[in-house]
């Protein structure tokens, strides 16, 4: 199976697919939150996982064959809070920070970086009091100028502006820009991603069991692209919604519900192999 344009794959082929993809081997399932497991909300702290799905992750997560995780933009505690503790790892702030099964990962530069955050805060806030909608979202080691509730003409000229401010440190490469869904975020300038921090939670599996484990991923945003790139042969790569993906993926689900149906056949799936 191959992801054809935009169009979306029943969720139960798909979950045959990936069961089939990963035979009897034990499956590192990891997914996105925001527009994956839970709908785009007008506001960050608006999402939330609907309980069909939430019942489901929970089911899935105490699968013996299934190792669960979540890898979000947001704060690891935010994210962890929202899908009930249920998930094994848990990364946030797209990596930089993770925890699980005992190990955590916190990024060195995160705390250096902090300062420069604060003060693009002070700044942004001060240059974007104009634009009604423009939410400002401080994650003390990044921060996110949200456009979505903004008047569409207003939203470009208010991203724009808040790159204009950072345009220095991104200059100096103190800080990167990722662009998201009616978003912009800054974030610290280094070599670590989404992608890294699925193979450091990868190698951490694969030594409970002796055998490389394979990564089903799921993701609906530009930063999931960094993980599709780096999965290989055996893994399965999964994009949610209409959001276009550069790289190769195996299948496409229109949403969190889909997503929702997809756990639930997987657990079936898996419950019936031996």
């Amino acid at each position: 199976m191959q992801d054809s344009g935009h169009t979306f794959q029943s969720p139960v082929a798909v979950a045959a697919e990936a069961a089939r993809r990963i035979g009897d081997h034990h499956a590192l399932l990891l997914t996105d939150f925001d527009g994956t497991l839970a709908d785009l909300a007008p506001t960050p702290d608006l999402a939330f996982v609907e309980t069909g799905v939430q019942a489901v992750l929970e089911a899935v997560a105490a699968h013996p064959g299934i190792t669960l995780g979540v890898v979000s933009g947001r704060r690891l505690e935010d994210v962890s809070a929202r899908v009930g503790h249920v998930a094994e790892f848990v990364a946030g702030l797209h990596g930089l920070e993770i925890d699980g099964h005992g190990l955590t990962f916190h990024h060195g530069v995160l705390e250096s970086v902090a300062p420069i955050i604060e003060r693009v805060d002070r700044e942004a806030r001060r240059l974007l009091d104009w634009c009604p909608g423009c939410l400002i979202e401080n994650k003390e080691f990044a921060l996110t100028c949200h456009v979505r509730q903004a008047p569409p003409y207003l939203a470009e000229l208010a991203l724009e502006t808040f790159e204009s401010l950072a345009e220095p440190y991104l200059e100096t490469r103190k800080l990167r820009l990722l662009i998201g869904a009616q978003a912009m975020e800054l974030l610290p300038s280094v070599d670590w991603d989404k992608g890294r921090a699925v193979e450091w939670i990868r190698t951490r599996v694969s030594r409970e069991f002796g055998y490389t484990v394979p990564v089903i991923y799921l993701g609906d945003d530009r930063t999931d692209e960094d993980v599709f790139t780096d999965l290989g042969e055996g893994d399965f790569a999964i994009g949610v919604g209409h959001r276009p993906h550069t790289h190769m993926i195996d299948a496409r689900l229109e949403g969190p519900a889909a997503v929702g149906e997809f756990l639930g056949e997987m657990r079936r799936i898996k419950g019936l192999q031996p």
